[in-house]
């Protein structure tokens, strides 16, 4: 029986902070569940505490919260299922992913996945737990290993590449490698500002006399800072119910350098309280947007369909009538908002959890 090491990270901006005894605290559910063929093989749950003393810290993209687990696992491919549930807001992320879990016994060599890391300004190493690596920091490594079982002294080229998904390769570069201890470990700088924002498989390979004799690959998120990203196009396009025509083109339309500016200015308008901290209705805003994403998503994204914008507009219904299982008509909704007189009907027309709004 061998272990599986899995470490989970989460930038403080993706949790919902409470206030209690002047601390700003959060709760997180992570789950994670091996299935081989189908077939749940193992798994555990764990929920983990966040108490931080600095509402600045509770918005931080850059800064966050790891934790690392350990399982036992056969050595066999596997599907390994992520989930990770902010307890507070119900906001929640997955992640499922297809490993095969290799046997060491009989092998001699191998090659480790690649480890992340920044350098400090003292010059030490800060370890990134996350795929995601960050363009806004200054430099990106990467830290290779060969492992062998004697320290042989021969030389290897070790091959490290960044590939897309289509299998373009975005950037390669060839280390040799003598063999001098158990142990052998290069450092990589890798390019992140010469790179797109997207997801990237890097792999590192171990080759002898022109063959591969070991490798791994490790998937990997390339994020921009988010005024230069493309998650702000997304969130102005989910603007769209609370901004006008004129407000999304002028977000839209602003040069890079001042969307913050912008961005800013259109949500401090909208402040019901300036004197605090946070922006309630951006935040009210985007949590609704979340939901709807989580909850109503069918053959497009949750927040454009029916139930999403109903949501997002109005907010958790005061009641909802469930009809599943009506002998005349498709499963229908009725979502009653008691404090604005109105109620809104969805129905099933094509048994697929896609509903369309059909009397308001």
């Amino acid at each position: 029986m061998m272990q599986i090491l899995i470490i989970v990270y989460v930038p403080y901006d993706q949790l919902s902070f409470k206030v209690v005894d002047s601390l700003y605290t959060a709760e997180v559910d992570i789950s994670a569940i091996l299935y081989k063929d189908g077939k749940q093989k193992g798994g555990d749950l764990w929920r983990r505490s966040i108490s931080l003393r600095e509402y600045e810290k509770t918005k931080s993209y850059k800064q966050g919260m790891k934790w690392s687990f350990s399982m036992p696992a056969q050595p066999e491919e596997f599907e390994l299922h992520i989930k990770v549930e902010d307890v507070n807001s119900k906001k929640a992320g997955e992640k499922i992913e297809k490993h095969e879990l290799e046997s060491l016994q009989g092998r001699h060599l191998w090659v480790n996945q690649p480890i992340f890391f920044r350098k400090e300004e003292n010059g030490g190493k800060e370890w990134l737990m996350s795929n995601n690596l960050d363009v806004e920091s200054n430099s990106i490594f990467a830290l290779v290993s060969v492992v062998s079982d004697t320290a042989s002294g021969e030389d290897y080229l070790l091959r490290t590449k960044i590939i897309d998904f289509k299998g373009t390769e975005a950037f390669k570069v060839n280390i040799y490698v003598k063999l001098d201890s158990l142990v052998n470990s290069r450092t990589i700088v890798l390019p992140l500002k010469k790179l797109e924002e997207k997801e990237y498989k890097i792999k590192v390979q171990l080759i002898k006399d022109g063959k591969i004799v070991s490798e791994s690959t490790k998937s990997s998120q390339i994020v921009f800072p988010f005024f230069l990203s493309k998650r702000y196009d997304i969130r102005v396009e989910q603007m769209t119910y609370i901004a006008s025509d004129t407000e999304l083109k002028k977000l839209k339309e602003t040069a890079k350098e001042e969307r913050e500016k912008v961005w800013n200015e259109f949500w401090t308008q909208k402040d019901p309280i300036p004197e605090t901290p946070v922006n309630e209705t951006s935040e009210e805003y985007f949590r609704r947007i979340d939901y709807a994403n989580t909850h109503f998503r069918s053959f497009q994204s949750g927040w454009r369909t029916d139930r999403g914008k109903i949501y997002i507009i109005y907010g958790k219904p005061d009641e909802i009538e469930h009809h599943h299982f009506e002998l005349e008509t498709p499963p229908y909704q009725i979502w009653y908002y008691y404090n604005f007189g109105r109620k809104f009907v969805f129905i099933d027309h094509s048994m697929t959890g896609d509903y369309t709004l059909i009397r308001r």
